[in-house]
Order: C-alpha cells, then sequence, then structure tokens
C-alpha cells in the first residue's frame, strides 16, 4: 500500500512540475513577443535591429570573409602568371607580405573633402621639450589630425613623412611615424648630433586620398600603357602592350620562358607577332578621379605639405660622452636599420658600418681595379654608372649606339682592368624607344653570371612597378630573389648591391602614378623579402628624405655621391 501512494505522489508531482513549466513557457513567449516593440523612456528599440547591424562590425566581418576567399595569386593568375609556377613557400610569403602592407581606411568611402585631413590646421608638439637631450637620446613628437573644419580626426591612415635636421650642420634624419588609427600620430627619432636640432613634419597624402590610390592601383594597372613597333620588309604597325592587358582583341604573347613573367601585345592586323622589333612608353590615362577624389589632391592644400610645430619647434641637443663602438667595415648580410643613418656635414654615416669616402679619382681607381661591375635598373641607379664614368679618370664609355637614357651602356679601363655595365631593367619600364634584347629581366642577367670576389652587382626596381598591383611586384622579386640564391651558391664571394626606392617631388598628376606612397609600400616589399640573404642595401629613401635639398627622383650629385660611396664600401670592404 504504501508503495502505491508513494508512486500516486511521484506522479502528482509530475504533473504538478509540468505544468508550472507551461506557464513559465507562456509567460517566456509573451516577453518575447511583447519585447518586438518595447521602450525604455523615450526611446522605442525595435526587435528587428539585428537588421540594421553596425556598419563598422559588418565591414570588418565582409573583410575576413574576402580575405578568406582571395589569395594574393588570383591577381597574377588574372594578369597571366602561371598557377603552378608558386611553391608553397612563396604563397605564404605573398599571403603574409599582402597582410603586411594593408593600410588604414577612412570609416566611409567619399569622405566630405572639408572632413578630409588638413595639415595647415593640425600642429605638432614636441613631447617633453624642456628636457636635456643628449646625443642618443630619443625624441618624440606627437600630433592630432584636423580636418578643414578644425575638428581632430577619429581615424588614421594619413601618409606622413619625418625628419629631424640642423641646417647650418648640413645634418640630418628621418623619423619612424606611428599611427594610432584615431588621429593621433606619433614621430620617434634619434638625436645622432650636438646642437640646435630642427623638426619637420610634413603630410604626403591624407587618408581619403591614400584611399582613392588604391582603388586606382587595383582598378586602373593600365593608366601607364606601352607600345611595341611590328615591323617586315616595308611593312610596319605598332599595337598596345602591357603586363596586364584586357583581351578585346587578339593577343601576342610574349611571357618570358625562364621566368613565367607575362607580357602581352595586341595583335598587328597583317603582321605577325614574331615581328616585333622594340618597346617603347605609350602614354598616360587620364580622368582617373571620381567624384570628390580629386579634392584629395591639390598641391597648395594637401600633398607634401609641412605640418607646423606648436610652440618650439626644435631641441638643444648637448654632446654625449658615452662612447659608440666601431661599427667596422661594411660587409653584405648586415641587417638594414631604421633609421640606417644621417647625414653630418653632407656626408652620410651609417649605424650598421663605417663608410669610405672616396673623394679623389685614385681612391676610386684603387677600389675597382680588377673589377667586373654589373649595374641593373631604372634611371635612379643609372645615375651611379653616369657619376661613376665621370670621376673615374682610366674608364672609357665605348659608344653601343643607345641612347643617353636607355643603355645598354659599356664602359672600361683597359690598364686597371676595370669593365662595368648597366643595362635598364626588363619591362615593364616607362622609357624611349629600346630593342626587345636590350631589356633582359633581372632574374636572366643573374642566372647568366659567372660570379666571383671581383663580380660585382647593383641593381633597383620599383619605380615602375608604381602603376601595377603590389602582387606583380612580389612575383617579380620572388624571381629575382631565386637568382640571386642561384648565384651565390654557385659563387658565394659575389657582392651584391641593393638600392632601395627614393622620394620624390609630387605634382598632383605625378601622384596618381608615381606617388611616394606607392613608392613606399613596395620598398617595404624589398626590404622585406632580402632580409637575411647575404646582399647590402644602400639605403637611397632615407638617403634622399634626410637630405635638405628638394626632393627629386633623380637626386642631385651630392645624394649621388653619398649612395656611391656605400655601394663602393662594400665593394672595397675586403680589400
Amino acid at each position: 500500500m504504501e508503495d502505491k501512494g508513494s508512486k500516486k505522489s511521484t506522479h502528482l508531482l509530475s504533473i504538478l512540475y509540468f505544468g508550472c513549466f507551461l506557464v513559465v513557457l507562456m509567460v517566456v513567449m509573451g516577453m518575447v513577443l511583447n519585447f518586438r516593440q518595447t521602450k525604455f523612456g523615450s526611446y522605442e528599440i525595435d526587435a528587428n535591429f539585428k537588421k540594421h547591424p553596425d556598419p563598422k562590425v559588418e565591414r570588418k566581418k565582409a573583410k575576413v570573409i574576402d580575405e578568406k576567399k582571395t589569395l594574393w595569386t588570383d591577381k597574377l593568375l588574372q594578369c597571366g602568371y602561371q598557377n603552378h609556377s608558386f611553391t608553397p613557400e612563396e604563397r605564404s610569403e605573398g599571403t603574409l607580405l599582402m597582410k603586411m602592407l594593408k593600410w588604414p581606411k577612412p570609416l566611409v568611402s567619399n569622405v566630405p573633402f572639408v572632413e578630409s585631413s588638413n595639415p595647415s590646421l593640425t600642429r605638432f608638439v614636441i613631447l617633453n621639450s624642456a628636457n636635456t637631450f643628449n646625443v642618443g637620446d630619443q625624441l618624440q613628437v606627437m600630433l592630432r589630425m584636423l580636418d578643414f573644419n578644425g575638428k581632430p580626426k577619429a581615424y588614421g591612415g594619413d601618409y606622413l613623412q619625418a625628419r629631424i635636421h640642423s641646417p647650418e650642420l648640413k645634418a640630418g634624419s628621418v623619423g619612424t611615424v606611428v599611427d594610432n588609427q584615431n588621429g593621433f600620430y606619433y614621430v620617434n627619432f634619434t638625436l645622432f648630433w650636438p646642437g640646435k636640432v630642427q623638426v619637420s613634419v610634413s603630410l604626403v597624402h591624407p587618408s581619403e586620398g591614400i584611399q582613392a590610390l588604391e582603388r586606382i592601383r587595383e582598378e586602373s594597372p593600365d593608366r601607364v600603357y606601352f607600345k611595341s613597333i611590328f615591323k617586315s620588309a616595308s611593312s610596319m604597325e605598332n599595337t598596345v602592350c602591357n603586363m596586364c592587358l584586357p583581351e578585346t582583341a587578339p593577343l601576342c604573347n610574349f611571357t618570358d620562358l625562364r621566368t613565367g613573367e607575362p607580357w602581352f601585345c595586341y595583335k598587328p592586323k597583317k603582321l605577325p607577332c614574331s615581328s616585333r622589333i622594340n618597346h617603347v612608353m605609350g602614354g598616360y590615362k587620364r580622368k582617373l578621379l571620381t567624384g570628390v577624389e580629386a579634392r584629395y589632391f591639390q598641391s597648395a592644400k594637401n600633398i607634401k605639405i609641412p605640418i607646423l610645430p606648436e610652440g618650439q619647434g626644435y631641441v638643444i641637443v648637448m654632446s654625449s660622452t658615452r662612447t659608440d663602438k666601431d661599427p667596422g667595415k661594411c660587409l653584405p648580410g648586415t641587417p638594414l636599420l631604421s633609421p640606417s643613418g644621417f647625414y653630418y656635414r653632407d656626408q652620410w654615416n651609417s649605424k650598421t658600418c663605417k663608410i669610405e669616402h672616396f673623394d679623389t679619382p685614385a681612391s676610386f681607381t684603387n677600389c675597382l681595379r680588377g673589377k667586373d661591375i654589373h649595374i641593373f635598373g631604372d634611371s635612379t641607379i643609372r645615375q651611379w654608372f653616369e657619376y661613376l664614368i665621370s670621376f673615374v679618370p682610366g674608364i672609357r664609355k665605348y659608344n653601343l649606339g643607345n641612347t643617353a637614357k636607355t643603355g645598354p651602356h659599356l664602359a672600361l679601363d683597359i690598364d686597371n682592368t676595370i669593365k662595368m655595365d648597366y643595362f635598364a631593367h626588363g619591362k615593364p619600364i616607362r622609357i624611349q624607344p629600346i630593342s626587345n634584347q636590350d631589356l633582359p629581366l633581372i632574374a636572366n642577367k643573374l642566372d647568366d653570371i659567372k660570379g666571383g670576389k671581383d663580380t660585382i652587382i647593383a641593381f633597383t626596381i620599383w619605380c615602375h612597378f608604381n602603376t601595377f598591383p603590389v602582387e606583380t611586384y612580389i612575383r617579380r622579386l620572388q624571381n629575382i630573389r631565386r637568382s640571386i640564391l642561384r648565384l651565390l651558391n654557385r659563387s658565394p664571394d659575389t657582392v651584391i648591391v641593393i638600392k632601395t626606392a627614393n622620394v620624390q617631388a609630387l605634382p598632383r598628376e605625378v601622384s596618381l602614378y608615381n606617388s611616394d606612397w606607392f613608392s613606399f609600400q613596395l620598398d617595404t616589399v624589398m626590404r622585406s623579402m632580402f632580409k637575411g640573404i647575404n646582399v647590402a642595401f644602400v639605403d637611397a629613401w632615407e638617403m634622399t628624405l634626410a637630405h635638405y635639398l628638394l626632393h627629386e627622383l633623380h637626386p642631385k650629385q651630392i645624394i649621388i655621391k653619398n649612395q656611391v660611396d656605400m655601394f663602393l664600401s662594400y665593394v672595397c670592404a675586403k680589400r
């Protein structure tokens, strides 16, 4: 009987619990239904708010999804590169580099001009300016970017350049800019010399302008175009050529068989593809900016405009009792630091090695005696070739029938067994008419060189890739690096020196094709890709930015002399 009673009680309790559960469930459902139109004070919250998400959050989600779907090699495949040519390591490297180059963007596109960055209203402040500074100390500058309404900006992405300098000492060095991505920027300097040291900060491009440059780079890789002449007997045609050429007509494929670097021309109407004889710069596409974008590129308002100091714009630096270690000779494989050096009395001083100064013709000859020097690249390194043949008395430039600005060039000093040649790097390159055979790819030239302790190679490549997607530049450097590693494997004593990019003047139109920001991004890739390899660097970027002369694509002779002095310091380190 007791057992039956307990079972009955348990059954009643179960019914009671179930009933309570139904009541609670109905109350909750009622609350949910009522929540669709709930009021809090004077604010009404719609339960459908999830249909109107925070745009910032959604943009981040979309960005993550896009990054997962898009591979950096996809852009290359669209331009004719072959998928099988990429090693797994190269694929991973490219992905990391593209992430490294990601630039902060405005919160929205098409920012009204009055809400864009205004360098004329912005001021920088030297932090702890009342402190006593000594040589070797760090100096920090802070600024908060204002717009044309005088309001502080809440996001970053502006491209700034900064340096410290002492005009009377012809001294200068660059600063490192830190973007807090909230409108605040910090610039860090190392104080290398005593005396009155001034600070200069400039806005190169506002963040809104950078957003436009990114769009142009991705959407208009053909904004610089090229041409080739096709000739057979008395017939001649010319067509447009490029790396990423839209297939709006039949194409001639001139992809390099050794490296896989693509190049295409539209097929002539009558002549065969094999009748192509030269390469030449074609022209520039115009009207690249849309809507408000044009106002972000005004030479007098927001392109390389100085930002003035709030209060004192200089510090007094005292001599230091600390003694620096002797940096030693300039040897390949030394890491490239930033800042990498400084000017003092118009001479560049490296942080990592002691630069020799070649001030007499005899010093050049003694350094180069018995050397076989190969210089590859663009007009900014052709300046080295021209400087050397003008200062080495016995070296004679031979007339190969090529124009001064195209090359190839050859110079010899028979008595001292010095040989020096210059070749423009392969396509793409904006250049006067030049024979196809005279435009070899750097990677192929390196593979054809035997190498050895008396073989010297100097090269640069950057400027002519400014109008193309960064992916194409990464791939070109990967091919060059492969060849360098092969060369150093067969001839470890070969000296290889890389000239970095350099800053330049930026009239409005130049900004759209050759902006310092484009160059800065490529220079970042170059430094990263050749890190840890037994090559040497000449930091032309800092050597042009730190100098008191105005920025030029082709720097004045005093800057070229300092670059060549550093180059030869690597060449002659083992004398």
